[in-house]
């Protein structure tokens, strides 16, 4: 049985924490790069169709660069590390739990903006609305205590009013 060699492991145990790293790093340059832009160059006015080349196009270089550096750090201190018979441990440890860690992040932060769970009152209220045959929906403000689901036809008039509860539940169809 062959053991995989140690640059290359370590090109894994750097590159898949090293995949999310890249990731956030290119978000925050598009982020800033996208500012600079709106606050120095474009402004409110309408930006050129080929920013969002540009901007799609820095974000995948930053990427891809920040990632293969990070592999290439990797191979090379596997291949420092290849000598050493023994196997590091903490290494794969701190690796895993990095990547574990960065996963956690998102999917808590796709949890708290509505992508991951169940819907919110709104979202029921319109999707109900919607699949009625009606153009837009309204909900009573949250702290009147009112949990009713209000649809309009395509005029803006009130067309049905509906218990949150009969929709949920799915008594309603």
């Amino acid at each position: 049985m062959t053991v995989m060699s140690k640059m290359f492991l370590y090109s894994l145990l750097f590159g898949i924490p090293g995949f999310f790293i890249a990731g956030f790093i290119s978000f925050a340059v598009f982020g800033i790069t996208a500012g600079f832009f709106w606050l120095y160059v474009f402004g409110d006015d309408t930006w050129p169709s080929s920013t969002g080349e540009i901007l799609l196009g820095l974000f995948a270089l930053t990427f891809l660069l920040i990632w293969a550096a990070l592999i290439m750090v990797g191979f090379s201190i596997g291949k420092k590390l290849e000598k050493d018979q023994s196997m590091n441990t903490w290494h794969i440890v701190l690796s895993s739990g990095l990547t574990i860690l960065f996963i956690l992040v998102i999917v808590l932060q796709q949890f708290s903006v509505g992508n991951l769970g169940p819907k919110s009152d709104g979202e029921l209220c319109s999707d109900y609305c919607i699949s009625q045959g009606y153009s837009a929906s309204e909900m009573p403000p949250r702290d009147s205590g009112d949990r009713t689901c209000i649809c309009y036809d395509d005029l803006g008039n009130e067309s049905q009013k509906v218990p949150l509860d009969e929709i949920d539940s799915g008594d309603s169809k």
